[in-house]
């Protein structure tokens, strides 16, 4: 028995009982007293090789080095190459490519290895094995004496690089997908191995980043492995170190609007305006190589708002509109985290905590079907809050997690009594910890309590106001040392407003109170509702009139002031001098108000800044100004740029960097930094002209309508524009592509619509009014020698606007949709075809009249137009027939419509058939409302929003917005391509499966057309505004 064995012991003490050092023992099969003997003098003999002054950690060492021995020599020059790796799992591929051997034989070898205890090799579908972390140290200690350390790790590092290289022959993309590690560590190890040349060959190769990015599914492992690269490469003063930053920067700025999972950066990086750089020209490089389809922006003209700040950073938060709040921690109490929704009210409905720089989730809760109204989080970050409303009983409370030990927190009244009753009004988190407390507050109808948590507890500190009226809200100021409530003095109905509307001047009332002490600092009064008077705002007696107070904020400076958001617009408030009833005095009252700029039209959110005096001003739910506040006064401005409608707006703790959270939920972050950004100057005065966002309006060219189409395999636009009273045609031919042709021709009357259409000769304007409806042709339009012909549109009625028109090419035929405003407002429908070629008109009127007409579909042969209540179905005429309503289908609220389109336009029928709308439509819903799966279709419902395409037998759905702006683009024999707003992608699927393609991400506009050449080798994309954008395939 070797249990008792002193000998034993010996060599188990001097190795610290450390169960590798067991292990290894066992691994070398010691059987007699002997062989025990021999290996505690192999322990004690000096070894100046292994340099560590842990005697334990050094004998250990020595029986690594007794087991290696025992290997066959070229399997211990195989063995000591694994010091390269970490402590991970490392994929049997990698070991395979750094020996340079087949991945069977390096099998063979991992198992022996496993058998010597020298390392853990899991077998199965992705094998891998494991080093202990003393092992690796081992492993890294140089077998040349001459080396150091370091030395022989850059060595170590160099040799697995050669080996990845060799494996996919210098192309890192290349290299197999199933191997996490190499693309986790590629990078990591090139800067170890100091090897600036794959460095820059590796950062370079969009393809790898592509694979990388789409395994970690993070872009934070390959910015960090960029940010390593970059400031070795500054240390060796690198010639072109600053260009990879670019990477990095592009990335975090349009994280929210990647798709990771199946990101292509080559395909990104064309796709993106500016100035031609060395990304772009690397990504054009290596589309031109390769065998994949590749689109890149040939010419792009959008609005670009000078004045306006771009986001640095972007990411994803939620994935349904319903997810609309956000909260972040302080960072000052370690890593930042943020707290949102996903699915909000649906069955998958999960709050979500993560960590805000790496996007990695740290904790989620599950609250299906549930409506989350709210939630806050502690600056810590480990105590979350969410409002739950239960869909299914009206009920609704607040519920207190502590995520670090995945516990639910209970309130309690006295110490002892669990508060039953926890919904509250609003529930905040005090910004800052007090003496180790996390401390909160909540607002309940009239009262407001101060909290703090105690273990699983949320203990009540005998902390509470008690007013006459309800609180309106609650906010911690003075970072955390007071708060402030406010409230209306006066009785609300169920909307807000006074229920009581006799004459008489209501006010508010807003109240300090400082947390440690628990005394009231200040008690004000103000206007409740109020209304302008020349350069005066002063107290309104009229409810109808005036302009109801709905939030107020809270500025820190030396004297404290307040930002008072009334209907329409906002006001600073200076507190110094203003006591408790100077609202009295109308003149005292305007000396202290301060306006805000009057381009804010419609004031939504106010946010605040705790580190500088800024703030952060939401208005028309979709533009956002962040304003400076110097000495009390509104100094200067500058606008966010923004593409959605903004849900939330917050500062990140203790910093000048701004989130906004749109209805697409995407996070932007602004960097609001003062001395990077160039402030509009605001003029110190409350006169309404202080507004220098307000220019002299001069005349300039106002774009009505714009049409674009491929003529000889060209792109060409025209615009109808309007300066003063004139109205002219601009022509745009991009035949060359970086300054296309243009001229313009002088109209001789105003135009609402203009027209062209492929490998047509002609543009087209219309003009209508009751007294003379025109549509002018304009022949030859592309050359200056134009021929103009005139059709007159004959019209009774007060007016007359053009929905819509077509060309048809088979028989040189130009169709005019047009609905005519009869009495009452009501409209009837009007067809009107006009043969080119011998100029012969047709009239068609529907009798019946209709509130309103919207166009769902329409070709060369069909129209079908939503009547409000009704659904019609119209073939459109020739010269030999009239136009004919062909079906009908009235409906209460939605209604689902299928097309069909017919092989034979010119002869066989055409399918039309419709559904009741369901709520939550999905592909077997739809294809059993039909019965069948047929040709080549699309369902859409009475909006025209566009639910389904599909091809035979393949079916795709669409989750999001896509709507019928061109109808043509729904039957392309290649590609169908399809608008997604909320990612900002232009989606493209082919036709023939109807499977997703490729997603060309676009920034830039929205309310997007599209064009397609015939051999759909390039396409327009373009607004009704002016703004249009040319694809081309590479």
């Amino acid at each position: 028995m070797l249990e008792g064995n002193e000998l034993v012991q010996q060599v188990l003490q001097r190795c610290g009982y450390l169960p590798i050092a067991i292990a290894i023992i066992a691994s070398l099969n010691l059987n007699s007293d002997d062989d025990w003997q021999n290996i505690i003098e192999a322990i004690m003999k000096p070894n100046s090789f292994f340099k560590t002054k842990d005697s334990n950690r050094s004998n250990l060492f020595k029986m690594f080095e007794l087991s290696t021995k025992q290997l066959s020599p070229e399997t211990a020059r195989l063995f000591r190459l694994l010091g390269v790796f970490d402590a991970v799992q490392i994929p049997l591929q990698s070991v395979a490519s750094l020996w340079k051997i087949p991945k069977l034989d390096a099998r063979f070898i991992l198992i022996d290895l496993n058998k010597q205890s020298l390392l853990t090799y899991k077998d199965g579908n992705s094998p891998f094995c494991v080093l202990h972390d003393l092992v690796i140290e081992y492993l890294r200690q140089p077998i040349d004496k001459q080396q150091t350390k370091e030395q022989y790790f850059i060595t170590l590092n160099k040799e697995l690089i050669n080996g990845y290289y060799q494996q996919c022959d210098g192309l890192w993309s290349c290299y197999p997908s199933y191997d996490n590690y190499y693309y986790r560590y590629l990078l990591p190890h090139a800067v170890q191995a100091e090897d600036d040349e794959t460095m820059q060959l590796i950062m370079r190769d969009f393809k790898w980043m592509s694979v990388k990015l789409i395994l970690d599914n993070t872009i934070y492992n390959l910015c960090m492995d960029i940010e390593k690269a970059i400031n070795f490469l500054r240390e060796k003063d690198i010639k072109n170190w600053e260009d990879y930053r670019q990477i990095i920067q592009l990335l975090q700025r349009y994280e929210s609007s990647l798709q990771i999972n199946s990101i292509d950066l080559v395909q990104f990086l064309l796709t993106l305006d500016g100035e031609t750089n060395w990304m772009k020209e690397r990504a054009l490089q290596l589309a031109t190589e390769s065998p994949i389809i590749y689109w890149k922006i040939a010419k792009i003209n959008y609005d670009k708002v000078e004045t306006s700040i771009e986001p640095y950073k972007s990411k994803r938060i939620g994935k349904v509109l319903q997810d609309k709040w956000i909260a972040v921690s302080n960072p000052c109490y370690g890593k930042l985290r943020i707290i949102g929704t996903e699915n909000n009210t649906k069955e998958s409905c999960q709050i979500m905590i993560k960590d805000y720089e790496t996007s990695k989730n740290i904790h989620q809760i599950s609250v299906p079907k549930q409506y989350i109204s709210n939630n806050t989080i502690s600056p810590d970050g480990q105590i979350v809050g969410f409002h739950v409303n239960n869909l299914d009983n009206d009920s609704s409370r607040w519920q207190i997690y502590n995520i670090d030990n995945v516990e639910e927190l209970c309130f309690v009244d006295d110490n002892i009594h669990q508060l039953q009753d926890q919904n509250f009004d609003k529930l905040i988190f005090c910004p800052v910890i007090h003496n180790n407390d996390i401390v909160l507050a909540t607002s309940d109808k009239k009262q407001v309590k101060v909290w703090k948590i105690d273990g699983s507890k949320i203990c009540f500190l005998n902390k509470q106001v008690s007013i006459d009226y309800e609180i309106e809200s609650i906010e911690w100021i003075d970072n955390g040392n007071k708060i402030m409530l406010w409230s209306k003095m006066y009785e609300c109905d169920r909307y807000g407003e006074p229920k009581d509307r006799n004459n008489r001047v209501i006010i508010c009332q807003i109240q300090i109170y400082e947390l440690q002490s628990w005394q009231c600092l200040k008690s004000i009064l103000v206007p409740a509702n109020i209304i302008e008077n020349g350069n005066q705002l002063l107290p309104c007696i009229d409810i109808d009139k005036g302009r109801l107070l709905h939030a107020v904020s809270y500025i820190s400076s030396n004297d404290g002031c307040l930002v008072l958001s009334y209907l329409g617009l906002s006001v600073l408030l200076m507190l110094k001098n203003y006591d408790l009833e100077l609202w009295l005095d109308e003149k005292a009252l305007t000396n202290s108000l301060h306006r805000f700029p009057s381009f804010l039209d419609h004031i939504n959110d106010v946010n605040i800044s705790c580190y500088k005096q800024l703030i952060c001003v939401t208005s028309s739910r979709k533009d956002v100004h962040v304003f400076k506040v110097v000495n009390d006064q509104l100094q200067s401005y500058i606008k966010l740029k923004t593409s959605h409608r903004v849900n939330d707006c917050l500062f990140i703790p203790e910093s000048n960097r701004l989130l906004v959270y749109d209805d697409s939920q995407s996070l932007y972050e602004y960097d609001v930094q003062e001395d990077d950004l160039r402030w509009k100057m605001l003029k110190q005065s409350n006169n309404n002209d202080d507004d220098e966002y307000c220019q002299t309006q001069i005349s300039v060219d106002s774009i009505i309508d714009t049409s674009y189409a491929y003529i000889s395999n060209n792109a060409v636009g025209v615009q109808l524009i309007e300066k003063g009273d004139t109205n002219y045609l601009k022509v745009l031919n991009f035949q060359q592509q970086c300054n296309p042709t243009q001229f313009d021709r002088i109209l001789d009357q105003q135009y609402d619509n203009c027209y062209i259409f492929d490998d047509l000769q002609s543009a087209f304007v219309i003009g209508t009014s009751c007294e003379n409806s025109v549509i002018t042709q304009l022949v030859n339009f592309l050359s200056q020698n134009q021929d103009m012909r005139q059709y007159e549109i004959l019209s009774e009625s007060e007016s007359l606007d053009v929905i819509d028109l077509k060309y048809r090419k088979t028989d040189n035929t130009l169709i005019i949709v047009a609905q005519e405003v009869k009495d009452a407002m009501l409209v009837h429908l009007t067809v009107v075809t006009i043969n080119l070629h011998n100029q012969l008109k047709k009239y068609y009127q529907d009798k019946d009249t209709y509130s309103y007409l919207r166009l769902i579909y329409m070709d060369e042969f069909y129209l079908v137009i939503d009547g409000g209540t009704i659904v019609q179905c119209y073939q459109i005429g020739d010269d030999t027939t009239n136009t004919r309503k062909i079906e009908s289908q009235e409906y209460d609220n939605t209604l689902t419509c299928k097309i069909t389109l017919p092989v034979n336009q010119a002869t066989d029928n055409f399918q039309f058939k419709f559904s009741p709308s369901k709520k939550g439509f999905n592909k077997k819903d739809l294809i059993q409302d039909w019965g069948e799966k047929d040709g080549n279709l699309f369902v859409c419902d009475h909006s025209s929003k566009v639910l389904l395409k599909g091809n035979n037998d393949d079916v795709q759905m669409f989750n999001h917005k896509v709507f019928v702006a061109d109808s043509e683009n729904l039957w392309c024999q290649k590609f169908c391509i399809v608008f997604n707003d909320r990612i900002r992608g232009i989606e493209m699927y082919e036709v023939e499966e109807m499977k997703l393609y490729d997603i060309l991400p676009f920034h830039y506009f929205a309310g997007l057309h599209f064009k397609w050449n015939q051999q759909q080798s390039s396409f327009i994309a373009y607004d009704k505004s002016g703004q249009y954008c040319i694809f081309e395939q590479i």
